[in-house]
């Protein structure tokens, strides 16, 4: 199938790349029921998969590209294809059953869902933003002083520490486990991907 797509002319090759990725998404919200925050969820967990498969085409089409390389986009791309149908066999029977496949989308909507707002609360809320309304020589923009070692602050900054690596150790351990997934069922469950310094909520 990819090595058949892959002869097609450019226009031909987008349009049916295209129809696969609505296919997909038509599927995916037929899972959730046509929710449309968790479309959004589904469209966000999914979109980096046919972004990574787009520039693999793209790359594929470039006439300079070395035969070795062409061979080994031909194989990615098979394997692909090949993941892609069974993961749309998978969507399919949660679409129309409330079964394990069920399951799985909707864990993996709440996995996506959680993910950034852990993330954006870890990572991104504590950010200094600029505020107009502000001179600049606000203590808002003077960088924070460490607590005294062994006072209450830094107990507490000792803590939140060791809370946020637990909690970065279950993350990959989850991931690990979507991974091995993955590779015995050859599926897809989606990618992880967010905008550097852009809060999702506000987007």
């Amino acid at each position: 199938m990819p090595t058949r797509i892959v002869r097609h002319t450019n226009a031909s090759l987008l349009a049916e790349f295209r129809s696969l990725y609505r296919l997909f998404l038509r599927t995916n919200s037929a899972v959730v029921l046509h929710h449309s925050p968790s479309r959004t969820q589904i469209l966000r967990l999914w979109r980096p998969v046919f972004d990574e498969a787009a520039l693999k085409i793209h790359r594929l089409q470039h006439r300079g590209v070395r035969s070795s390389e062409r061979t080994q986009i031909v194989r990615w791309l098979h394997t692909w294809h090949k993941r892609v149908d069974h993961t749309l066999s998978l969507l399919a029977t949660a679409a129309v059953s409330r079964g394990l496949a069920h399951k799985i989308t909707r864990n993996l909507k709440w996995l996506r869902q959680n993910h950034v707002l852990w993330v954006e609360k870890l990572y991104y809320s504590h950010k200094p933003f600029w505020k107009p309304q502000l001179p600049q020589t606000s203590t808002k923009y003077q960088p924070y002083s460490l607590p005294t070692p062994g006072s209450r602050p830094d107990r507490i900054l000792r803590k939140n520490r060791e809370m946020r690596l637990f909690d970065e150790q279950c993350s990959n351990a989850i991931g690990e486990v979507v991974k091995m997934a993955e590779g015995r069922h050859e599926i897809i469950l989606g990618r992880l991907r967010l905008k550097r310094w852009q809060q999702e909520w506000l987007s």
